[in-house]
């Protein structure tokens, strides 16, 4: 069975009511737009601060006028308060925070988005053979990352092993109801915690979609703590470009340029979230399956699918498969995909699939 909404054409997503939690926990990797030299593009953009991190928004094509920005800023920032509401694990009155202090064992009572949010991500985990773990984030947070980080001397192998024996796919169930009544979630484990932080992102941006498609509008760019929805072209008639960075920690440098029309894109990566302990390097992305910090000198993954949601979820797999399992994985969903992996040099060594989109080479220099 393909994953839900892989098959989503525009008059679908238009009709999306599905909204995601963005979370201060999250890496975010800054994805540039890319304009190109000569007359100035005429778009609306807006742009804010919302839980932790940044959003984006581009407008293009007829009726750019005043009364449009304030009806976008609207939607937008009612969508933002909503996924806030819902899926958050940093304000207690969130569904993911009520239902991660719930000890019981009888079905707990959510709204639809967050029933089929994670539901894929239940699938996505048994797509990737564990690579994808909503369930981790106890673990996440041991060692050092996230909400609830903990400080202090890395969790040793028995604890790692207690921390395992309550995550998996299999020991949350969704229950689904209709549009009015939501859906449910049930613990098989009362001690399971769940955390959306790895695939609320590009949710957020496909949410915001959703609504500017409400508006009637077909050409925007979204962008969310770094992921993105591109509908459309730009005013000039092209795609839009997006410009990923290099994955260095202390300056920001354009590697590529990509074009998008009605996609989603998102990079993960440790470049933003990691310290070293004892000379290691102790990332915040960690494998699910073996509840240790990925070792695999993945330093990030990019990913291209018709919705944001995907790209994010699968980005985040694809860093802890590494590149020969992680591409083979997105080529089996027909994702376009690469990945950068680190050198003995200080490089990085590049893999892409063949549904990535061509990129083109920037001239711009690094920025400190």
């Amino acid at each position: 069975m393909p994953p839900p909404g892989l098959e989503l054409d525009r008059k679908t997503l238009r009709a999306m009511a599905i909204a995601f939690v963005l979370l201060s926990a999250f890496t975010i990797h800054r994805l540039f737009f890319a304009t190109p030299p000569g007359p100035a593009v005429d778009e609306l953009v807006l742009s804010g601060d919302t839980m932790g991190t940044t959003w984006e928004v581009r407008i293009a094509g007829p009726g750019l006028d005043e009364a449009l920005r304030a009806r976008a800023q609207d939607v937008i920032e009612t969508r933002l308060a909503e996924i806030d509401l819902w899926f958050s694990t940093w304000r207690p009155d969130s569904e993911v925070s009520r239902f991660n202090a719930d000890r019981g064992s009888e079905p707990f009572d959510v709204s639809s988005p967050t029933a089929e949010l994670v539901a894929f991500s239940i699938e996505l985990c048994k797509w990737s053979g564990g690579a994808f773990d909503i369930t981790v984030a106890p673990l996440v947070a041991r060692w050092g990352f996230g909400h609830g980080a903990q400080v202090g001397a890395p969790p040793s192998e028995a604890e790692i092993e207690d921390y395992l024996d309550h995550t998996g796919a299999e020991i949350i169930h969704v229950g689904r109801g209709n549009p009015t009544r939501g859906g449910f979630l049930l613990k098989a484990d009362p001690e399971v915690e769940i955390d959306l932080s790895a695939i609320a992102p590009g949710y957020a941006a496909d949410h915001v979609a959703g609504g500017l498609y409400e508006l009637e509008r077909e050409d925007f760019l979204v962008e969310i703590g770094g992921e993105l929805y591109a509908a459309g072209h730009r005013s000039d008639g092209k795609p839009w470009r997006v410009a990923i960075e290099e994955p260095f920690e202390d300056l920001r440098k354009i590697r590529q340029i990509v074009e998008l029309s009605d996609q989603g894109l998102a990079t993960s990566g440790d470049y933003r979230a990691f310290y070293v302990e004892d000379g290691e390097r102790i990332s915040h992305t960690i494998d699910p399956r073996t509840g240790r910090p990925i070792a695999n000198g993945m330093a990030s993954a990019t990913v291209v699918a018709p919705t944001a949601t995907q790209a994010d979820g699968f980005a985040t797999a694809l860093m802890v498969l590494g590149p020969e399992q992680g591409l083979a994985l997105a080529e089996q969903w027909k994702l376009g995909a690469m990945t950068l992996r680190r050198t003995a040099d200080g490089g990085f060594e590049e893999a892409r699939n063949g549904l990535y989109p061509e990129p083109i080479t920037p001239e711009e220099p690094a920025r400190p």
